[in-house]
C-alpha cells in the first residue's frame, strides 16, 4: 500500500506501508507518472520506514522506473532508518539506479533538508 501527496509545487511525499508486490509496484508507477507528468523537475520524499520489498520482480520494476526518472529528478530522500535489511536493499537499489540525486536519510527532517522543503503538511485519511 502507498499514498502519494503533493507537498510543494514540484515536490511529492510518498508513504509506503507493507509489502510491494509487482501489481502494486506497477500501479504505483502509473499513478506517480500521472502526478509528475507536467513537471519538468521534481523532488520526492519516500517514507519507507514500514516498507517491505521482498519480491525480486518488484525490485526490478522499481529499479527500471528509477533509471527512467534520472533526468527529471531533482532530488529524492528515502527514509528507511528503522529497518536495517530494507536499508541494505534500498542502498543496492539506489546504487544500481546510479544517481547522486538519491539519498537514504534517517528521518523526515533530514529528508526535508535534502530536497529543500521547510514545511510539510501531510493530509490524514
Amino acid at each position: 500500500m502507498y499514498r502519494i501527496e503533493k507537498i510543494g509545487e514540484n515536490q511529492l511525499y510518498i508513504k509506503v506501508l507493507g509489502t510491494f508486490p509487482p501489481s502494486v509496484a506497477k500501479r504505483f508507477i502509473k499513478e506517480f507518472n500521472k502526478n509528475t507528468k507536467k513537471l519538468k523537475l521534481f523532488s520526492v520524499i519516500i517514507d519507507g520506514v514500514d516498507f517491505i520489498l521482498l519480491n525480486l520482480e518488484s525490485f526490478e520494476i522499481i529499479l527500471d522506473f528509477l533509471k527512467k526518472n534520472n533526468e527529471r529528478l531533482n532530488r529524492s530522500a528515502w527514509i528507511v532508518s528503522k529497518n536495517p535489511p530494507l536499508d541494505t536493499e534500498i542502498q543496492i537499489l539506489l546504487d544500481r539506479a546510479k544517481s547522486p540525486k538519491r539519498k537514504i536519510v534517517q528521518n523526515l527532517d533530514d529528508a526535508k533538508d535534502w530536497i529543500g522543503v521547510t514545511e510539510i503538511i501531510i493530509e490524514s485519511d
